[in-house]
């Protein structure tokens, strides 16, 4: 029993000098290199735009949304906003072996479009039809609405005789759901004798009904993945021998025109995927000194829920922005950034990169707010925020920073 006493005694006593050691150890000042660094805090300032004004005006830019094989498109219309869609098919699906093919030989031309769970509109109380029509002409990504609509008639560039119409509500479920449009048959045919002589088809184009309270999503064509549903044109006949048979057509190009709403683009700050409009907000850090370092620098953005307008899937979560400097606005940015919806508020954690640019030059710049990524090309949403203007000072955009004036040589 002493042993063990005299055992837990010795054991005790290390442990005491092992703390001893630990803690005078923690306790030791800095080296020389650093030793300014920690105990010297009167270089490190906190500011606000509250007290600061480093904003130099803001405004909406334009910027050509290209919905082209971007695995969306869009059908419908609610108030000011209407889209259509343009399909091209593949050609290698229209193969010579079938030029025999008759109308009487084919049961059913069917158009079969997937359509997704997001909506933009009157999703309870739909009311949404289209009609399908033959293109004639040439078309590319950079294809608007009015270049190819004189209001809501489809214009020269597209067969004044629709092959197709769909009127009725769309399920709205987690799954994609395909809607099956009967066709006219004798295009087929047409398209079968075209690609044997290497004519060019242009394929379709869905137009709504103005009558339409309801934008829907289609599945669509996606560059990167090959897996995404997208429209195609069954076909089902029989083969000489009587014998059923079903061909399939798929879709090669699937895009889209949008026409939205038109904004003050001087003086209001607003996101509007699938157009799109960016927000654009310019900084003046002359208050700040030349070569600071910025240790943290936040933008604080406030969603005007009375403006905004958006899908069935709420408010987007995440938001992207950008320093672009003199690249266009439709390029990769120099800089990316993004920001989180906390509530109403959009903030911007990590804006401090481009501001150290800023103050190594002319200590002013720009920096542009848009939809996250897969938003902008796949939704309609418009988010509007709180400008300069508004009488809630907490409504404003905020940035807020904390910054140290770098030593001098």
């Amino acid at each position: 029993m002493k042993n063990f006493y005299k055992t837990s005694n010795i054991w005790l006593f290390f442990a005491f000098v092992l703390y001893l050691s630990v803690l005078f150890g923690c306790n030791e000042r800095p080296t020389e290199i650093s030793y300014h660094l920690l105990l010297d805090t009167t270089n490190v300032v906190p500011l606000s735009s509250d007290s600061v004004n480093f904003f130099h005006g803001a405004s909406t830019k334009f910027v050509f949304t290209k919905i082209f094989n971007t695995g969306a498109i869009f059908i419908g219309r609610f108030g000011d906003y209407r889209s259509a869609s343009l399909i091209r098919f593949k050609e290698i699906n229209l193969p010579d072996t079938l030029l025999w093919l008759t109308e009487e030989h084919i049961d059913s031309v069917r158009l079969v479009l997937p359509f997704s769970r997001y909506t933009f509109g009157d999703s309870l109380n739909p009311n949404f039809g289209f009609k399908v029509y033959l293109i004639n002409e040439y078309w590319t990504n950079a294809i608007t609405w009015d270049s190819i609509f004189s209001d809501w008639t489809p214009n020269s560039k597209v067969h004044p005789v629709p092959i197709g119409n769909f009127y009725g509500k769309i399920p709205i479920q987690d799954t994609n759901r395909n809607i099956s449009i009967e066709l006219s048959k004798s295009f087929i045919l047409d398209w079968l004798r075209k690609n044997k002589d290497s004519i060019p088809i242009w394929g379709i184009l869905l137009a709504p009904e103005p009558s339409c309270n309801v934008i829907h999503q289609i599945s669509a064509q996606y560059v990167t993945d090959k897996e995404i549903k997208h429209p195609e044109i069954v076909v089902k006949y029989r083969n000489i021998q009587g014998q059923n048979r079903i061909w399939y057509i798929s879709s090669a190009i699937d895009a889209s025109v949008v026409q939205v709403p038109p904004v003050d683009t001087s003086s209001s700050l607003v996101i509007q995927s699938g157009y799109s409009y960016r927000t654009s907000i310019k900084f003046d850090l002359t208050s700040l000194p030349y070569f600071s370092a910025i240790h943290l620098a936040k933008l604080e953005l406030t969603i005007d829920r009375s403006k905004s307008v958006f899908g069935n899937f709420g408010l987007d979560s995440v938001f992207s922005g950008g320093y672009f400097a003199t690249a266009p606005l439709d390029s990769v940015p120099l800089i990316s950034f993004y920001g989180r919806r906390e509530g109403d508020k959009v903030v911007f954690y990590k804006v401090s990169s481009p501001l150290e640019i800023w103050l190594k030059e002319t200590r002013s710049g720009e920096l542009i707010f848009y939809s996250y990524f897969w938003n902008e090309v796949r939704s309609l949403d418009r988010i509007v925020f709180y400008g300069f203007d508004t009488p809630e000072l907490d409504k404003r955009p905020k940035l807020k920073l904390i910054y140290s004036k770098r030593f001098e040589k």
